[in-house]
């Protein structure tokens, strides 16, 4: 059986995963999260990296906005027709705490990741536990910092 370096990607361990956290005009609070799933070295030695990773969002609401359990999940065949069923577009978002996921690769160097709420908007539908469902928008953040580097960022 082979070891993951044998096919040319960059092992890495998970030093630290955590949920970014905004809060919305309407009361409700957005969690975001990136987790790095893959890396490839550009350059062996380098630190320049291709990436592979997937972005997560989650939404807590107050009573007042819950709907009906599960009662209208948008399934992933309508993500492209999200748009119709938008009640309230570009909510603000009032507060922030964004945290750092961070990696370190086998070659000691350090990848940090993080999903950052650019945008929020309220939709006509409603998830699994009776909040209402969000169409976000995020942009996923990196630094790398080389191994000779990790010292000096302490």
């Amino acid at each position: 059986m082979g070891k993951i370096e044998d096919y040319g990607y960059d092992d890495f361990k998970t030093l630290n995963e955590g949920w970014s956290e905004y809060s919305l005009e309407d009361g409700t609070v957005i969690r975001t999260k990136v987790i790095l799933s893959k890396v490839i070295s550009e350059v062996k030695g380098g630190t320049d990296f291709r990436l592979s990773e997937q972005s997560y969002a989650a939404s807590f609401s107050p009573q007042k906005l819950k709907g009906p359990v599960g009662s209208s999940k948008i399934l992933p065949e309508e993500m492209a027709k999200i748009a119709e069923s938008l009640k309230k577009e570009d909510i603000d978002i009032i507060i922030s705490k964004e945290y750092w996921n961070e990696y370190e690769l086998s070659t000691g160097d350090k990848v940090y990741s993080k999903a950052v709420l650019v945008s929020a908007s309220l939709t006509d539908r409603y998830d699994d536990i009776g909040d209402p469902i969000y169409a976000v928008q995020t942009q996923i953040l990196h630094k790398v910092i080389p191994k000779k580097s990790n010292k000096e960022a302490k």
